[in-house]
C-alpha cells in the first residue's frame, strides 16, 4: 500500500474546516472521499467518479462548485464518516491505540485503492472526530501531514448554537453525552458550546508536540482575509506542487462571519463565554 505523505485537515467543528478541504480539494495532486463513496462505504471502486474533475471542461465547473459549496455538485469532498465507522472509528470517545474492533490496515487499503483509482499523488481529509484519535492516526499514517484551523472560539461557540445537528451529536470529553443532555441538567448551551471548543483545540495542540515538524497552524481569519497567500503557504508545507492551472479558481477572499457573534448572543451568554473560555482565548492570541 504506497500510501505516501496523506493530509489531514484538523480542527473543532465550525471553525473553518470544511472551507479549507473544500479549498484544497480542488488541486490536481490529492484524492479524498467523497459523497458517493460515502453514501456507500462496502464500495470503494465508487471512487472512479472523482476523476471527473480531471476532465477539460467538466472538471473544471466540479472544482468551482466544490470550492463555491454548491449542493448540486455531483461529486463533492466528504468527511468519510461512514467509511470511518465502517473500520471501527468511533467518534464518541477518545481512542488512545488501536483497538480489536479497529480495521487500520482495511481502512488503509482502502485509502490506497482510491489513489491508485484516482491516479493521485496524496490523499486528503478532514474528519473532525480525527481530533480525539491522532494517536491512532499517526500510528497508521507515520508519514502523515496535519493542518490545523484555529477560529476565535467565541464565533465557534455561536456557530455551535445556531446548528440544528449539534445538540445530538455525541461529545467525545464527556464520556459520549450529548449535548440537549447537559441542557436537560440546567446547565447553560453556551457553556457546552465553548467547552467544546476548547477541548478540542487543546487535545490538537497537545497531540502537536508528537505531529512537528509536519504539523501547520492555518488561523481562519488570516485564511478568509487572503486565500491565496494561506493556501500558498499550506502547499509548500505539505510540499504540493504550486499549479498554474489551481490558483486561478480560487477566490482571493471569503466572507468574515466572525463577528456575527456579537449580534446573535445576549450579553448573558457574552459573560458565560468570558468566564468559560475568556483566558483561553487571549492565550491564543484573541483579543
Amino acid at each position: 500500500m504506497n500510501i505516501k505523505k496523506p493530509i489531514f485537515i484538523l480542527g473543532s467543528g465550525r471553525s473553518g474546516t470544511t472551507i479549507l478541504y473544500h479549498l484544497l480539494a480542488a488541486h490536481p495532486d490529492v484524492c479524498w472521499f467523497s459523497n458517493i463513496m460515502n453514501s456507500h462505504p462496502d464500495h470503494p471502486g465508487l471512487g472512479i467518479f472523482n476523476r471527473l474533475v480531471d476532465l477539460p471542461r467538466i472538471g473544471r465547473l466540479i472544482k468551482q462548485s466544490i470550492i463555491q459549496k454548491s449542493p448540486t455538485s455531483y461529486i463533492y469532498p466528504s468527511e468519510g464518516e461512514r467509511i470511518y465507522s465502517r473500520f471501527g472509528f468511533m467518534d464518541d470517545q477518545k481512542t488512545l491505540k488501536p483497538t480489536k474492533g479497529l480495521r487500520e490496515d482495511a481502512f488503509k487499503k482502502n485509502v490506497s485503492q482510491l489513489q491508485l483509482i484516482t491516479g493521485k499523488k496524496r490523499f486528503l481529509n478532514k474528519r473532525t472526530a480525527n481530533t480525539q484519535r491522532l494517536n491512532v492516526i499517526q500510528t497508521i499514517f507515520p508519514d502523515a501531514y496535519y493542518i490545523h484551523i484555529i477560529r476565535d472560539g467565541r464565533a465557534v461557540a455561536s456557530s455551535l448554537l445556531q446548528a440544528s445537528w449539534w445538540k445530538n451529536v455525541p461529545i467525545w470529553w464527556h464520556n459520549g453525552k450529548q449535548p440537549h443532555e447537559w441542557e436537560q441538567e440546567g446547565k447553560e448551551p453556551i457553556e457546552f458550546c465553548a467547552l467544546h471548543w476548547q477541548h478540542n483545540v487543546e487535545e490538537i495542540r497537545k497531540q502537536s508536540e508528537k505531529l512537528t515538524p509536519r504539523y501547520i497552524e492555518i488561523r481562519y481569519e488570516d485564511l478568509i482575509n487572503d486565500v491565496l497567500g494561506s493556501v500558498k503557504r499550506i502547499l509548500m508545507f505539505c510540499m504540493l506542487p504550486l499549479s498554474k492551472t489551481y490558483f486561478p479558481i480560487l477566490p482571493t477572499t471569503l466572507p468574515n462571519m466572525n463577528n456575527s457573534w456579537k449580534n446573535k448572543l445576549t450579553d448573558h451568554q457574552k459573560k458565560i463565554l468570558q468566564d468559560t473560555i475568556g483566558s483561553y482565548i487571549q492565550h491564543l492570541g484573541y483579543a
